[in-house]
């Protein structure tokens, strides 16, 4: 986020991920706002210019939240909501510094404002992000850094909130470790407020000088009565974009909670109701200010959205109005205005100290965090976790005092409003340093495979295959994802809407056959591709996220709520197969686990529920003539295994997971109720037995690279299951075999 004169920063939730994505924190304009409540006069003088300790305290607060979430969400699970605190605060000092300057002078110097936030903001987050990058290349594996020195550009060049938001719906990406500059999204969303909240000033200067008057002033009363005007419609403005905004994230957020949760447009609103606050009439300010009970009530609705909310729940939404509403109350009712309030509790010492290097801890803290959790392996506990804080205050003090007062108070930017601007070419040196190491990155690799890369043959001999050591193919830091994903013919997680893709032989088929399910059953793509063209098969695929095909209701993995789009596109699939795509047999295959409506806790009952419902879809497909052929789920070894081969590049051993830990022998699969559900008129085909052995699945097989998370194959080694699939496939359905 971004700062006034003595910043902070702010936090986040994960969104797209299971878990809400690490916090962020605003920078400020100095905390301005008069403890005495002076702002400005009734006859549109200035208002004037004071401290307000106890803002300093509610940022001490809001990183705090923050902080405390991404060391033990357990413990404090809505503290993520510190971002939001942040936004309210930082939309408040923003406007009123913009409010003040439209009064003094009737406009508002955008080069010099831009200036001052460069200077405030720039150098610290250059700082973080230049030295996060050197220890990146020591401290993460390789398999990270792509997305890392991704992320860090789109950091130092502010869009970071929107890269996260298209990964957030990219199903894998999704899945991914968290960078240690992922905090950094919220900054973006501050900056971009920066950049265009104050386009609403010169539109409503520009509103004002329209309106004529007929009756006849002096000039300066003219003046005073053209600025005037210009409050009120700037206050409108700001009205609107603020009622947009909220309207907006509800409705993305229950459609998209994913990529809403990062996206500018979801949030404005937030910050907009800070600069509502500073946009109020003083006489309406100040008697709101003595209302000290409103402060206390801010401080509880800030702390329950500390408690109270999840990351499980789609944010922000409606649930954003509990942190907003209560940074609100707080800066209104928190001053020393406040009779009875909390203002001496917000205002004390070490809060002001904490408040006062917030936006250089809200750096520090979240890099620190992953850093010693890649070194260590875990999370933090009851030790490690204090001198987390304590390192990350340290160096939020150190980066305070010698960088951000520094450069903020440097003579040779005082009153340069162009130089001020050109603070901003810091983020020149994070670029650069990413730049040079994402040209020359490693492309994916795509060729084919040698003799001495025999993949799934190596499982599927019954006699030992010696294999010469290769270099594995393909390499973890160059895995591509299979092409039907690359197209975009994964339907997202948000969405109900089936995408149809066309694949094999499209000029003259045999027949046509259809891949239906999720991502696991898209494992099955690429072999299926080289089948399908070998044997002159229409190949259509029909895949959606996380999502079987089944009539049952299914929860949603993000809010926990009715998974409604995975259910509305199951059943537009199943018409399209029957009322026009019309194939002559469906592959489907699944990823299990979901919970249901019906048996919200999981397990065994709701694989039963899930699988009854694919019956279900199956007979009916069987009922127009179309035969069904299910694949049973592939192991899931529970462990981002190019992730691990970094890591452990010469003791595979940490990577090979049990078979039995990987393919339970419990029969509680989805598949195979649904199969039984039949009658067995499906049959069901099990491949595992060439992706791990009878005893172990190692991460690497025939010099192949097996998995590239912890449950989806490689496009390479499910290449390499091809002949034995196809041979399967024309045993199992009579339909195919006649081909």
């Amino acid at each position: 986020m971004s700062v006034d004169e003595t910043g902070p920063p702010q936090s986040s939730q994960q969104a797209g991920a299971a878990a809400p994505a690490p916090g962020a924190m605003p920078a400020e304009e100095p905390v301005t706002k008069p403890a005495n409540g002076a702002q400005a006069a009734p006859d549109g003088k200035p208002r004037q210019r004071g401290f307000r300790p106890d803002i300093q305290g509610m940022r001490a607060l809001a990183v705090s939240m923050v902080v405390i979430y991404h060391l033990w969400p357990s413990l404090l699970p809505g503290g993520f909501a510190g971002v939001d605190v942040f936004f309210v605060i930082s939309g408040f000092l923003i406007t009123g510094h913009l409010l003040r300057e439209y009064q003094k002078t009737g406009r508002v110097a955008l080069v010099g404002f831009w200036g001052r936030r460069a200077k405030r903001l720039m150098p610290a987050a250059a700082l973080v992000l230049s030295v996060t990058w050197v220890a990146s290349r020591f401290l993460l594996p390789a398999t990270q850094l792509a997305a890392t020195a991704a992320q860090i550009r789109a950091s130092a060049l502010y869009f970071q909130n929107w890269q996260l938001a298209a990964d957030a719906v990219n199903y894998l990406n999704a899945d991914s470790a968290a960078t240690p500059v992922q905090h950094f999204w919220s900054l973006s969303v501050e900056e971009q407020f920066y950049l265009g909240w104050p386009l609403l000033f010169l539109l409503a200067a520009l509103a004002a000088l329209t309106v004529r008057r007929r009756t006849r002033e002096t000039a300066s009363a003219t003046a005073q009565a053209r600025r005037a005007r210009g409050h009120l419609a700037v206050l409108l403005l700001a009205c609107a974009v603020v009622a947009a905004s909220l309207w907006y994230s509800v409705y993305y957020t229950r459609v998209n909670p994913a990529g809403a949760y990062f996206v500018t447009t979801t949030r404005i609103w937030e910050l907009g109701v800070g600069g509502l606050l500073a946009l109020l009439p003083e006489p309406v300010f100040r008697r709101l200010g003595r209302l000290g009970l409103l402060g206390w009530a801010g401080l509880g609705l800030v702390i329950a959205s500390a408690f109270g909310l999840s990351g499980t729940a789609a944010f922000p939404g409606f649930l954003a109005l509990l942190p907003v509403g209560g940074a609100a109350a707080l800066i209104l009712g928190g001053s020393e205005l406040g009779r009875f309030g909390p203002h001496r509790l917000m205002s004390a010492r070490p809060l002001v100290f904490l408040g006062g290097i917030s936006y250089s801890l809200y750096l520090w803290h979240w890099p620190v965090i992953v850093f010693w959790t890649n070194w260590r392996g875990h999370s933090a506990g009851a030790l490690s976790g204090p001198a987390i804080i304590a390192v990350s205050v340290a160096l939020a003090w150190l980066t305070k005092v010698w960088v951000e007062d520094r450069v903020r108070t440097a003579s040779l930017l005082a009153g340069h409003d162009w130089r001020s601007v050109s603070v901003a070419l810091a983020a020149v040196v994070p670029v650069v340093l990413v730049s040079v190491y994402i040209v020359g990155e490693a492309a994916p690799w795509n060729g084919s495979l040698g003799p001495n890369y025999p993949g799934a043959a190596a499982l599927a001999s019954k006699t030992t295959i010696k294999v010469k050591a290769e270099p594995t193919l393909p390499s973890p830091t160059a895995i591509s994802l299979p092409e039907y994903w690359q197209q975009g013919c994964l339907v997202a997680v948000s969405s109900a809407t089936p995408i149809e893709c066309v694949y094999g032989d499209t000029k003259d088929p045999v027949l046509t056959v259809a891949l239906v399910g999720d991502s696991l059953a898209g494992d099955w793509f690429t072999p299926l591709q080289q089948i399908a063209v070998k044997r002159h098969w229409k190949l259509v695929t029909e895949l959606h996220a996380v999502c079987p095909l089944s009539t049952t209701m299914m929860i949603t993995p993000d809010s926990g709520g009715p998974y409604t789009t995975c259910h509305t596109w199951g059943t537009a699939v199943v018409h399209d197969l029957i009322t026009s795509i019309k194939p002559d047999v469906v592959i489907t295959s699944e990823f299990p686990g979901l919970a249901t409506v019906k048996d919200p806790s999981g397990g065994a009952a709701a694989q039963q529920d899930i699988g009854n419902g694919m019956a279900q879809d199956w007979e009916q497909l069987q009922s127009h003539g179309i035969s069904v052929v299910a694949i049973k789920e592939s192991p899931d070894v529970g462990l981002n295994i190019p992730n691990c081969i970094a890591k452990n590049p010469s003791s595979l051993n940490n990577c090979t997971i049990p078979t039995a830990r990987a393919i339970p022998a419990k029969k509680d699969l989805p598949t195979t109720y649904a199969t039984r559900a039949t009658g067995d008129s499906v049959p069901l085909i099990d491949m595992n037995a060439l992706i791990c052995g009878p005893v172990s699945c190692p991460p690497i097989v025939g010099n192949v690279l097996v998995y590239q998370d912890n449950h989806h194959l490689t496009s390479t080694y499910a290449l390499t299951i091809a002949p034995y699939l196809e041979q399967r496939l024309l045993t199992a359905s009579k339909t195919l075999g006649k081909t």
